[in-house]
C-alpha cells in the first residue's frame, strides 16, 4: 500500500503543470486548464476527515510540506482512528498524473443526479486502474482554469449515472517551468 509521503511526491512534479482539455458534445466546445495546488494534495488524499489529528489541522500548505519534510510522519496520520476511510484515496492518490495522462472518460457533472452527495464540482473524470474505477472530480477556478476538488476509488455509488458524458477532443499535458508542452491526445488531427 502506498502512503502519504508517495502521495506528495507524486504530487509534487503537478505543482509545476498545467493540463489543456478541449471537450465536445453536441457542436460545443469547452476548453479546461486544470492547475495544480499544495493545498488541492490534502483534499485529494482526504486528510480532512482526520480530525483526530491535531497536526494536520492548520493551513493545508503547511501539512503538504510538513509531510514532504518528514515532521509530519505517515505513523502519525494512519495512527487516526480514521484512517481506514481513506486508506484506498491514499493508496491511489500517487496514480493521479498517468489518469490525468491517459483519460478519456470525461462527465459534465450535475450533482442534482447524485443529489446525497456534499460534492461541488462541475466536471467528473473517470478511469480504472490496478483493476479499480478511480474518480476525479473537477472544479471551475476563474476563467477556464479549474481544480481538482476531490478523488476516490469507487465504491458501491457510481457517480456517473445519469451524468451527461463529453467527448474528449485535444488534450496537452504543460510544463510552467521548462515550457515544454507534450500532446497527449488530437482528435482533430485524425
Amino acid at each position: 500500500m502506498r502512503n502519504i509521503k508517495d502521495c506528495v511526491s507524486a504530487f509534487l512534479p503537478l505543482l509545476n503543470t498545467e493540463y489543456k482539455i478541449v471537450l465536445g458534445r453536441k457542436e460545443v466546445a469547452v476548453t479546461l486548464r486544470i492547475t495544480f495546488d499544495k493545498k488541492d494534495c490534502f483534499h485529494l488524499m482526504g486528510l480532512q476527515y482526520l480530525v483526530d489529528r491535531p497536526e494536520l489541522n492548520r493551513d493545508r500548505g503547511k501539512v503538504f510540506d510538513g509531510i514532504m519534510s518528514g515532521s509530519i510522519s505517515t505513523e502519525q496520520v494512519e495512527s487516526s482512528d480514521f484512517y481506514k476511510r481513506i486508506e484506498e484515496r491514499v493508496n491511489f492518490l500517487p496514480l493521479l498524473e498517468q489518469l490525468l495522462d491517459s483519460n478519456d472518460t470525461i462527465f459534465k457533472y450535475n450533482k442534482k443526479a447524485n443529489m446525497y452527495s456534499m460534492i461541488e464540482a462541475d466536471y467528473l473524470m473517470k478511469n480504472k486502474m490496478e483493476e479499480k474505477d478511480l474518480y476525479l472530480f473537477l472544479s471551475h477556478a476563474t476563467d477556464d482554469k479549474y481544480f481538482c476538488r476531490s478523488f476516490f476509488p469507487k465504491g458501491e455509488k457510481d457517480y456517473t449515472k445519469k451524468q451527461a458524458s463529453w467527448t474528449l477532443l485535444y488534450k496537452k499535458k504543460y510544463n510552467l517551468n521548462t515550457g515544454e508542452e507534450i500532446v497527449l491526445y488530437d482528435r482533430l488531427k485524425k
